[in-house]
């Protein structure tokens, strides 16, 4: 996809989206989109009601070609404590059975490996209901190594479900983490693994809805943008390339702030360093002219790297402070509003990403 195509994708999503009455701004819209293609797996973070899901499913709704065929939204309960209810399993009484999950999590990720020119979502709505690594370790898993997973012991298919899968490239998978009392705590080595977008309303967000309060058309959206799907895709399984200059400034920022998460033992490895390569890509082709670095840099510390950051005063306290000299002299404006609510969180002794 041309740079020009992408800032098309970007400019008619949004008008899109506003029109049916999806409150998003143009910042999120690029910084989701940037995620996306940077990566196949993004997490949505906020309190419940914030707009998480249904950006998730807007977007997919309106990106794809069939109604509801080439997406899945499944609700996460608080009984996943395995990888069945995403892969289903075979069922060892009957034999030739294959028991699929009924909230349609594997019958997309079947029908994506059988149509690889087009875009498919799985949203897992509320991920945090239950402990992410006990139904979701497999796709983790295959989703950085590439490699199969086993979904039963048969010599061939079993309705129409194979032995082992692939992860097909043209999978999307969006997860929703609401923050409150009932979820459980994401653990760093799952936020390491996605960029992670919040979600946060303020005042004047709800004054302006309550100007005049409505729902979404969901229906208005689906398939307005289906003509961007197969580009969509390939895009996705581009190389990413930054031009010298750009190369030179996110090496020179990456290795300043490695050195202070290192302080604390929060610093990141090759992956992450690769991820935030590749959506300085994109951001960069969708912002197209007029873009600058700093808010690239901005939006992977704040969805990359402080999303990992938990503990007392004592343990952040100094690398907070050292962050927030980096954001104030690098214009992170973003980074540096989160940084501060964590700081002032911490005045009550502990403090991380999400409660902050």
């Amino acid at each position: 996809m041309s740079e020009a195509s992408l800032q098309k994708f970007r400019e008619q999503s949004h008008t899109s989206f506003t029109r049916a009455g999806l409150r998003v701004s143009e910042n999120i819209l690029l910084r989701f989109a940037a995620s996306l293609l940077a990566k196949r797996f993004l997490i949505l973070t906020g309190l419940s009601g914030s707009g998480k899901t249904k950006l998730a499913h807007a977007f997919a709704a309106w990106i794809t070609e069939s109604s509801g065929e080439q997406y899945c939204l499944a609700a996460v309960g608080a009984d996943w404590t395995t990888n069945e209810n995403v892969l289903g399993y075979q069922d060892a009484l009957q034999t030739g059975v294959y028991r699929k999950p009924s909230n349609g999590a594997l019958d997309v990720i079947l029908r994506a490996r059988n149509d690889l020119a087009h875009p498919y979502f799985l949203i897992l709505d509320e991920m945090n209901l239950s402990h992410v690594e006990r139904y979701f370790a497999d796709i983790l898993s295959a989703i950085e190594s590439g490699q199969e997973i086993a979904l039963h012991s048969a010599g061939s298919e079993i309705d129409g479900v194979p032995a082992r899968i692939v992860l097909p490239e043209n999978l999307f998978i969006i997860g929703t983490v609401n923050v409150d009392e009932t979820t459980y705590m994401f653990s760093p080595k799952v936020l390491d693994r996605a960029n992670v977008i919040e979600f946060r309303a303020t005042a004047d967000d709800i004054a302006a809805f309550l100007d005049a309060p409505s729902k979404i058309d969901m229906g208005a959206l689906a398939g307005k943008g289906a003509t961007f799907g197969t580009a969509f895709v390939e895009e996705a399984s581009a190389d990413a390339e930054l031009g010298s200059a750009t190369a030179a400034e996110l090496k020179a920022r990456l290795t300043e702030i490695f050195g202070e998460l290192a302080k604390i033992g929060a610093e990141f490895g090759f992956r992450t360093a690769y991820e935030i390569t590749r959506f300085t890509h994109f951001h960069a082709k969708l912002s197209g002219e007029g873009w600058q670095f700093k808010d690239a840099l901005d939006a992977q510390v704040l969805q990359k790297l402080l999303p990992k950051l938990h503990g007392s005063e004592r343990r952040l306290g100094p690398v907070l402070k050292a962050l927030e000299t980096f954001c104030m002299t690098h214009e992170c404006d973003d980074s540096l509003k989160k940084i501060r609510r964590m700081q002032d969180r911490l005045k009550d002794g502990f403090t991380s990403f999400a409660e902050a």
